[in-house]
């Protein structure tokens, strides 16, 4: 079989990770570099930086490995972003990471300016969960399966679903499952606080650090929450468990899933919350009908999902 490249990028709320793979999804140059979203005094500023930053790796990439983005074996460069967003037009849709960002065709703008530099390739674009289950599909635990989902826990929660071998999107836009209500309660009380109400906003590190703020805490980080020995907030870690295990479960009678995989930044405290999360939704899920029970592991791509889900994009789109 031919050796062919891609170049992934993806562009979190505090980072940007790229790299260069080959079609067996192996990394043959990494990067990592950070991204300060409020640097500059304007949005559009920060964006005009971001898009640079993003056009000078692929160039490096270039010129630094000049057989494998060649014409010949170089199928094009993949953009993974946190949404929302639309895919299929390519535009970030006032994402929640990127303050003052509203409508934004990053995805043409990358292609200018790497076209800019002289090197012409195409550019394909995707919500960085759906990234993320992409790769888990492609040299991960979801490899062979039609069917799947990656819950992603860190400073959000963000989900992808794969639903008969593509992204689970219509339109281009979908798979915010991280978004669900599951406090309507305190959504009835505090109806303008909707994002305290949902998943991401009980169970992401943003949410448990406003949570325990609320409760007099005085640190500044999740890694401070788990070392403080105050038993008080145990609760926190209890009703993360809950939100969570009704995610999967959602996600499950839904779509009838092969496997569940959990990735992100959170799952280096999963001794506070999985075993609660999987007795949880076994319990909700035999309720409901057992035939809708799967699985739920830790994802095998871990920290690079992202960038090796968005270094596939050019072959999704050869399946089209």
């Amino acid at each position: 079989m031919k050796k062919t490249y891609t170049i992934g990028l993806d562009l979190g709320g505090t980072k940007l990770a790229a790299a260069l793979l080959d079609n067996h999804g192996k990394m043959l140059d990494f990067i990592k570099v950070p991204v300060e979203m409020r640097r500059e005094k304007s949005a559009s500023e920060t964006q005009k930086r971001i898009i640079d930053l993003m056009a000078d790796i692929c160039l490096d990439f270039k010129n630094r490995f000049p057989k494998e983005t060649s014409s010949k074996c170089f199928l094009g460069v993949g953009l993974a972003s946190a949404g929302p967003l639309n895919a299929e037009e390519g535009k970030l849709v006032h994402p929640m990471n990127y303050p003052g960002w509203k409508i934004v065709p990053i995805r043409d703008l990358v292609k200018k300016e790497i076209y800019k530099r002289g090197f012409k390739a195409p550019v394909y674009f995707q919500h960085d969960g759906t990234a993320m289950a992409l790769a888990e599909g492609w040299v991960g635990g979801g490899k062979g399966m039609s069917s799947f989902a990656v819950v992603t826990i860190g400073t959000g929660v963000g989900s992808g679903v794969i639903f008969n071998d593509f992204p689970a999107q219509s339109r281009g836009m979908g798979s915010e499952h991280g978004h669900i209500v599951v406090d309507f309660k305190k959504l009835q009380e505090h109806p303008d606080k909707l994002h305290h109400c949902t998943v991401e906003g009980i169970a992401s590190g943003t949410g448990l650090l406003r949570r325990a703020k609320e409760m007099g805490f005085q640190g500044k980080s999740v890694e401070e929450l788990v070392e403080d020995t105050d038993p008080k907030y145990q609760i926190l870690f209890k009703e993360m468990s809950w939100a969570l295990a009704c995610l999967c479960y959602d996600l499950s009678i839904g779509y009838n899933l092969e496997q569940i995989f959990l990735s992100g930044g959170l799952i280096k405290i999963r001794h506070l919350y999985l075993k609660d999360l999987k007795a949880h939704y076994k319990n909700l899920i035999r309720q409901m009908n057992p035939s809708f029970e799967c699985k739920i592991e830790i994802a095998k791509t871990k920290n690079h999902a992202g960038v090796v889900g968005a270094g596939y994009l050019p072959y999704l789109a050869l399946k089209k």
